[in-house]
C-alpha cells in the first residue's frame, strides 16, 4: 500500500464530530450532510470533517491524540522486550495523521506550536521507527498469534507482505542448497 493510498483511507474515513452551532442540511453532488443541533454528534469522513472544522461549524470529537497520550505510548514501546510491541490505542495512525495535519496548518509563523508539533513529530518517528524494527523482525523469523495481536491494521499489512516476500525469498534461496 502505497503512502497515497493510506492517506487516501485515513481522509475517507469516518471520524466523530461535534457541531458548535447549528448546522444545516447540506446536499451537492452526491454528497448528503443532514443538519445538526448544536452539540450534536455526528460522523462524517475526515475530510469533511476538516472542511467544517475550519468554517468553525463542528469541532473533532476527541479524535486527536494529546502530547501525553503520544509520551505515555513512546515511553509503554521504548519499554517493552525485543520482539515484543505495546499495544496501540484504537485508531492510532488515523489520530496521529489527525493531529498532526492539524497542528501543522494551525502552527503557521507561531513559534510555540511550531516547537510541539516538531516534539508530536519526533516521538512519532521514534514510535514508528521501533514498531518497525519489531515487525520486520517478527516476519523473519515466523511469529505466534501472541506476538502480533498487538499489531496496528496498517502495521498488519506490513508484517503479512513482509512475511510472503521473506518466505518466498528464503524458499528460492534455499533451493539453491538442494533443499
Amino acid at each position: 500500500m502505497s503512502l497515497e493510498d493510506l492517506l487516501f483511507e485515513f481522509d475517507n474515513d469516518s471520524v466523530r464530530m461535534v457541531a458548535v452551532r447549528k448546522i444545516p442540511r447540506i446536499e451537492t453532488s452526491g454528497l448528503l450532510l443532514e443538519g445538526y443541533e448544536e452539540n450534536e454528534e455526528f460522523t462524517v469522513n475526515l475530510w469533511i470533517g476538516r472542511e467544517l472544522v475550519e468554517s468553525g461549524v463542528a469541532r473533532f470529537a476527541e479524535e486527536e491524540i494529546g502530547s501525553q497520550e503520544l509520551g505515555r505510548i513512546h515511553y509503554m514501546e521504548r519499554i517493552q522486550p525485543l520482539g515484543r510491541l505495546a499495544p496501540l490505542p484504537e485508531r492510532f495512525y488515523q489520530r496521529v495523521y489527525l493531529t498532526l495535519s492539524s497542528l501543522r496548518r494551525r502552527a503557521r509563523g507561531d513559534l510555540a506550536r511550531i516547537e510541539a508539533y516538531n516534539r508530536l513529530v519526533g516521538m512519532f518517528r521514534d514510535i514508528v521507527e521501533g514498531r518497525v524494527r519489531k515487525i520486520v523482525r517478527l516476519a523473519s523469523f515466523g511469529a505466534s498469534t501472541d506476538q502480533v495481536k498487538n499489531l496496528a491494521p496498517e502495521e498488519r499489512r506490513l508484517y503479512e507482505e513482509l512475511s510472503s516476500i521473506i518466505s518466498s525469498w528464503r524458499s528460492n534461496i534455499l533451493r539453491i542448497a538442494g533443499e
